[in-house]
């Protein structure tokens, strides 16, 4: 899947792909293709400067986080979240979406990428 992503952001992961979950030959529930439908699909990170380095910081950072709930299962869902990693290192969760589209999960990924990156243009990405 493509996606728009600013410098200063490092993908840790990505599972993210244009695929459709296909149903496994007699089963009611699971994919064949669970592997791109896990609770583990893709991590962004804000990079930190330091000393002319970009590091992704322990604390005190964004992560956005993607993954598909339940796991493996066709009746599951994309579910995206922005947190701030505090300095004690505990994910807050700042934004939730929900959506079996991942068209709409990209569009969202990309807005929350924008707005992390104070509303700059996409000349950014």
């Amino acid at each position: 899947m493509r996606i728009k992503i600013p410098a200063g952001y490092a993908i840790s992961y990505n599972k993210f792909h244009n695929v459709d979950p296909i149903l496994a030959e007699e089963e009611d529930d699971f994919l064949s293709n669970w592997y791109y439908f896990t609770e583990d699909i893709m991590q962004i990170s804000k990079l930190e400067n330091v000393d002319g380095r970009h590091v992704i910081p322990e604390s005190n950072t964004y992560i956005i986080d993607l993954g598909w709930y339940p796991d493996s299962s066709l009746n599951g869902e994309y579910k995206l979240v922005l947190v701030h990693v505090d300095v004690d290192k505990y994910w807050i969760e700042l934004k939730t979406k929900r959506s079996k589209d991942r068209f709409e999960i990209r569009d969202t990924i990309e807005i929350w990428l924008r707005e992390l990156n104070n509303n700059q243009s996409d000349d950014g990405f």
